[in-house]
């Protein structure tokens, strides 16, 4: 391993661990949104409860929303939970065949509460065909996410981020679309010595500026490994 390579592969882990970090921290100030909110449900559940032990009429309609209320939360963690779940196992193959619907899903999810502190929404468009590439898809969605990161102070007014994907000849193009005033210096990624741009070379990928249409565009071609085959 060279000395360049050894460079990139820190930067790659710095990268890896800050986006991991982050994302987590996301997904649980989440979930302890949704249990303060199953809390404090709880809590008006039993104050009514003890209305009833001390002979008070209670309207039963009154208890049966408080608990479809804390239904509610607990399914809403429920997906929480799944969205870190998903983000974990994504290290399980560092190089498999991944259908990139299946990524940008998870990255849109993960990125939620950000888009929304910047009042935007980020949607991503499904292709009605599969769009598939032999990649590590904890790499890949961390490169998408630093894509978002440059993406979100620049989307226009619209107000939506739309994040598309299509198939091209060996990899496929990821599209972040509707942005304003977006320039060469936005596909830098912290700069040229970054974990971002650093995984964006080890998966053999291209990031663009299109300043006329508005778009990010990340080209992706499939991983090759070391033995020069490819894991399906």
């Amino acid at each position: 391993m060279t000395t360049t390579d050894s460079d990139r592969w820190k930067a790659v882990s710095a990268e890896s661990l800050r986006f991991f970090g982050a994302m987590s921290a996301a997904v649980s100030h989440e979930i302890r949104n949704k249990l303060a909110v199953i809390n404090e449900k709880a809590g008006l559940v039993q104050d009514i409860a003890f209305a009833v032990k001390s002979g008070r009429a209670v309207d039963p309609d009154r208890l049966e929303m408080q608990a479809g209320k804390i239904i509610d939360q607990v399914r809403q963690a429920n997906r929480v939970v799944g969205v870190l779940n998903r983000l974990a196992h994504s290290v399980d193959a560092p190089r498999t065949r991944i259908d990139l619907a299946d990524v940008i899903g998870l990255v849109t999810e993960l990125y939620g509460r950000k888009a929304a502190q910047g009042e935007i929404t980020i949607s991503a468009v499904v292709s009605a065909n599969p769009v598939s590439v032999i990649t590590s898809p904890f790499l890949l969605a961390a490169l998408i996410g630093g894509c978002v990161d440059a993406a979100i102070p620049k989307v226009d007014d619209s107000a939506v981020l739309t994040i598309n994907a299509e198939a091209v000849a060996d990899g496929a193009t990821i599209r972040l679309q509707n942005l304003a005033g977006i320039e060469d210096s936005d596909v830098e990624l912290g700069g040229q010595d970054s974990g971002a741009r650093a995984m964006l070379e080890m998966l053999g990928g291209r990031l663009v500026a299109d300043g006329r249409r508005g778009e990010l565009v990340l080209e992706i071609r499939n991983c090759v490994g070391p033995d020069g085959g490819r894991q399906l």
